[in-house]
């Protein structure tokens, strides 16, 4: 137990949001619907012959297809459209009314939708907008255009590679594609609780509701069988196959295949609940050569019996390399190849899998002596094979697949390392299958995943992902290209909601008058793909020393390695060397030494949620030097929230405390907490600087065909505090009303002035916002006599995409605060005593953590 342990936040209450009585003024209204408004007839026409258009293609089409003699298509009567409408006033669910499905949310207001009754729903209610008719005879006016055409399902379902090549698809080549299908069926919002209704007839509408989702809930099971056997059945009539099983969401599935060219185009142009195609991508790893050649002999302790354990998921591990054998896991050891039993690592010169394993062991140096004992043991999930004389995850293992095979077998392991990723960017719509599969697990099995950002190679050769010889050669300088090129964003999966994802900086600055580092210390690595990540989240969510590189001092310079500005790692021994290297960098080193801290933490909270530990590791990180106080967007973009600390993860000091508190919430519900602060810390006289810091972590169910942090969770969550001077029932009054927009929170000169805020143009670093991520920190240095008496947080829950208001969404909060200033302060027993917290026994000897 630590001398200074986190101790718990006392909850103070928990209630749900009463809404405000009267509605609030009316929102201004898009251009484009006052001009559709002010030219219906016109308005109207344009839509209906577009629909006619589009009527009379698939009409053309199907006879076609029947002359050629193509398989058929699932459900011939369904028609896919292409539309847009007004994000401000359009309830994207709303289009069920106009007879169409929808089958995933794009960018701008766009929807892929398919009407099942071709389009008489639709046509009635533009009928109805054009003659002024019915409750909601202006509604098609934020229906603002429908495409009469198909060419854009290249457009918007397929990824960029795919997109890239599909003038030169050959209807006799074998292509290896994942792809997404909706499969949904809404229901209908919980019915609330009003004032002129009794309880007793409340609770009947209740169960006559949860009556009616549950037949809605058996339906899109039933339905989801239907359209897999349906897709199935048009698959083989290609002659294709099926490379995976099905993974479910609750809004689609996903699947890969192997199809001919010929079937691919008639899937992609003609299959009605397609919403993404991708194309088998490589994964990048990184690898080197060289040893660094000394001698070590330490005397290694394996972990003791219970510690927690680490799985490697990577090219194998050499688990019999002396510097990780007493930390194997040998039992639970496995080969996800086919054919191929050994767990050795594959990759060669030095391992990649091996590094990744010794990086958890040992993030900063390896022993070279003396007794040293290992903290957690390593598990080995070799899905990696070398082929050509590359690294490469098998087709056959489709990811999303592969990530429940990997959770379903170590079962009761709870930390994931994931040093793998694709070679390209994220896509920026939709949140991957592999991303999503991730959330997924996290969400049901409380486990945590920690990935690499990815990185960028030396040299690519594809103008879609220049590596960086290829952005020095195009006149973009370091660390330029990292922000200003798409192709540097963070590259699949680590754009996952709930996962920690690590970038890579620099470990210092290295100049031997021929070559020099790009870097200084705590610089970005030139390598280390960045943020931001789907709709603004905050990714990487924190960076880690992965190293940097040499470059020759002339206009074309050559690239290298370069032993003092690596990491030093472990490395396999399989074609001699002595098992140590500072010889290889990248992203995928820097993730490891995130687990070994979330090791640390589990072995001191074993009882405790991954949500836990997700905030505490966040709530250690640091933006370097002055970036931490006065942060750009930028710093943002390559460092998420900065350099973790183990010792503040785990441990306080005299002069910081941390209060940590975990729980559930629902949707329109908060929890509220209090921290007194002590009249010796801000008594009037008193000139401490006080550094205060929130995070606040949750995970909720994903769903893949809608788009923006509030519509792929079922449940989101916020922070709010109390203002300066506000008394803690002022702050339960004011939060316990209708809370369910924070943009809308009024703001005043007493808000605390949060470095990252409810709103992208309130917060310090403009174009980010706390809501937008599952991680949600923000920190502020505050004078001691301006502390309030009291300091109040809310947890307050959101309405996702789940109907069911009654849903608990886990989180966990941490609460931290700091004397910068002041050398005889002792900040933790001071807010302990205040709040009349217990000392652990063994905190209370004065037991301390050895890390």
């Amino acid at each position: 137990m630590a001398r200074f342990p986190h101790l718990e936040i006392q909850q103070v209450i928990e209630g749900r949001f009463k809404s405000k009585k009267g509605g609030g003024g009316e929102k201004e209204r898009d251009p484009i619907t006052l001009a559709n408004l002010k030219n219906r007839v016109n308005h109207g026409q344009t839509l209906t012959a577009n629909v006619n258009a589009l009527t009379d293609y698939w009409a053309t089409n199907a006879k076609a297809r029947k002359e050629q003699n193509l398989p058929a298509l699932p459900d011939p009567d369904v028609i896919p459209v292409f539309l847009q409408v007004d994000t401000e006033e359009f309830d994207t669910e709303s289009l069920l009314s106009f007879g169409i499905e929808i089958i995933a949310e794009e960018e701008n207001g766009f929807i892929i939708g398919a009407s099942s009754d071709n389009f008489s729903s639709l046509k009635s209610k533009i009928d109805k907008f054009i003659k002024q008719e019915g409750l909601f005879k202006n509604k098609a006016a934020q229906l603002w255009q429908i495409n009469d055409g198909v060419q854009w399902r290249v457009q918007e379902i397929l990824s960029d590679g795919l997109r890239e090549k599909w003038d030169q698809i050959d209807d006799n080549v074998q292509y290896i594609v994942d792809l997404g299908i909706a499969c949904y069926k809404r229901i209908s919002k919980q019915p609330e609780k009003k004032d002129d209704i009794s309880e007793e007839r409340h609770q009947r509408s209740l169960q006559r509701w949860q009556e009616k989702k549950e037949r809605i809930e058996i339906e899109r099971e039933d339905l989801e069988i239907k359209r897999q056997d349906q897709f199935e059945e048009l698959v083989r009539g290609y002659g294709g196959e099926f490379l995976s099983s099905y993974v479910s969401f609750d809004d689609s599935f996903s699947c890969r295949i192997k199809i001919s060219g010929k079937g691919l185009k008639d899937i992609v142009l003609n299959y009605q609940y397609l919403f993404e195609v991708t194309e088998y991508d490589e994964l990048a790893i990184s690898n080197s050569s060289t040893d660094q050649l000394e001698n070590f002999d330490p005397e290694l302790v394996a972990p003791p019996s219970g510690a927690p354990k680490v799985c490697i998921i990577d090219s194998g591990i050499q688990e019999e390399h002396r510097l990780i054998a007493p930390a194997i896991d040998a039992s639970t050891s496995r080969s996800f190849i086919e054919g191929d039993v050994s767990k050795a690592d594959i990759s060669t010169s030095g391992g990649h899998g091996t590094r990744v394993a010794g990086a958890v062991l040992y993030p900063t140096s390896i022993p070279r002596n003396g007794r040293h004992q290992l903290h957690c043991f390593i598990q080995n999930a070799r899905v990696l094979v070398q082929a050509g004389g590359n690294v490469s995850l098998p087709d056959y293992l489709y990811p999303p697949e592969l990530m429940e095979d990997i959770v379903n077998h170590f079962d009761g392991t709870r930390i994931f390392n994931l040093s793998i990723n694709s070679y390209s960017p994220c896509k920026l719509t939709h949140m991957s299958q592999w991303a999503s599969s991730i959330d997924k697990l996290m969400y049901e099995n409380d486990v945590l995943f920690i990935l690499s950002a990815g990185n960028i190679s030396l040299l690519s050769g594809s103008p879609l992902r220049p590596g960086i010889r290829e952005h020095i050669q195009a006149g973009r300088q370091y660390p330029n290209y990292l922000i200003d090129q798409d192709s540097s964003r963070i590259a699949n999966p680590a754009q996952s909601c709930f996962a920690l994802t690590v970038g890579s900086v620099c470990i210092v600055k290295f100049d031997d008058g021929l070559k020099e580092s790009f870097g200084a210390k705590d610089d970005p690595s030139p390598f280390s793909r960045t943020g931001l990540g789907l709709w603004d989240m905050i990714k990487p969510d924190v960076v880690e020393y992965g190293g940097d590189f040499a470059k020759e001092k002339n206009a074309n310079p050559n690239i290298t390695n370069e032993s003092s500005i690596s990491p030093e790692l472990v490395k396999s021994t399989y074609n001699g060397g002595n098992g140590i290297g500072k010889d290889s960098v990248g992203t995928s080193y820097a993730a490891p030494k995130v687990a070994h801290i979330v090791a640390h933490l589990q072995r001191l909270f074993p009882e405790e949620s991954s949500n836990l530990y997700r905030a505490l590791v966040v709530q250690s990180a640091r933006l370097p030097g002055q970036m931490f106080l006065n942060p750009t967007l930028n710093s943002i973009r390559h460092y998420g929230y900065g350099i973790p600390d183990l010792h503040r993860a785990v441990e306080n000091s005299e002069k910081r405390i941390t209060l940590i508190a975990s729980g559930e919430v629902s949707a329109k519900q908060a929890n509220l907490y209090s921290i007194k602060v002590p009249t010796q810390l801000n008594r009037p006289g008193q000139d401490y600087d006080i550094l205060i810091e929130v995070t606040l972590s949750f995970v909720a169910r994903p769903r893949r065909t809608r788009r923006r942090t509030n519509s792929y969770l079922s449940t989101w969550l916020d922070w709010e505090s109390s203002k300066l001077g506000e008394n803690y029932d002022h702050f339960a009054s004011r939060i316990l009303k209708d809370m369910d927009e924070p943009e809308e929170r009024p703001d005043d000169q007493n808000s605390i002035k949060w470095v990252i805020r409810e709103r992208k143009d309130w917060s310090k670093i403009n174009g980010v916002k706390r809501q937008d991520s599952s991680l949600q920190k923000a920190w502020c240095v505050m004078k001691s006599y301006d502390l309030p008496n009291a300091f109040s947080l809310a947890v307050i829950g959101h309405k996702g995409w789940e109907s069911d208001l009654s849903e608990q969404v886990p989180y966990s909060i941490a609460v931290s605060f700091e004397a910068l200033s002041g050398n005889n302060i002792n900040v933790y027993e001071m807010i302990r005593v205040e709040n009349q917290i217990e000392l652990p026994v063994e905190a209370e000897a004065g037991i301390e953590v050895r890390v």
